[in-house]
C-alpha cells in the first residue's frame, strides 16, 4: 500500500499553540461551507464560522477541535489556522 502525503498543520490561538503536526487531511467549517483539505491542495485562504475542525492523522486517529471563528491559509502543504 502506497503511503499517504501529509500536510503540515498548525491551529493557534494568539496567545498559545493548539496543534501542530503532520496529517492526513483536515475538515474545517469554511465561511462557504465544510471543506476537506488534503495534500497537494490548491492554495487558499478562507475565513472560518464556528463548527468543528476535525484532523486525520496516520495510522486513522482523528482530533477535533471546536471553533466559533477564524482564518486558515493552505500553502505548499502547510495550513495554518489562526482562531
Amino acid at each position: 500500500m502506497a503511503e499517504l502525503k501529509q500536510l503540515n498543520l498548525t491551529i493557534s490561538h494568539v496567545d498559545a499553540p493548539v496543534f501542530s503536526g503532520l496529517v492526513i487531511s483536515v475538515t474545517v467549517p469554511g465561511s462557504e461551507g465544510e471543506m476537506t483539505l488534503l495534500a497537494d491542495h490548491t492554495p487558499l485562504m478562507s475565513a472560518l464560522r464556528a463548527g468543528n475542525i476535525i484532523v486525520r492523522k496516520e495510522g486513522g486517529e482523528t482530533e477535533t477541535f471546536t471553533i466559533t471563528s477564524g482564518t486558515l491559509e493552505i500553502s505548499h502543504n502547510t495550513v495554518t489556522i489562526l482562531l
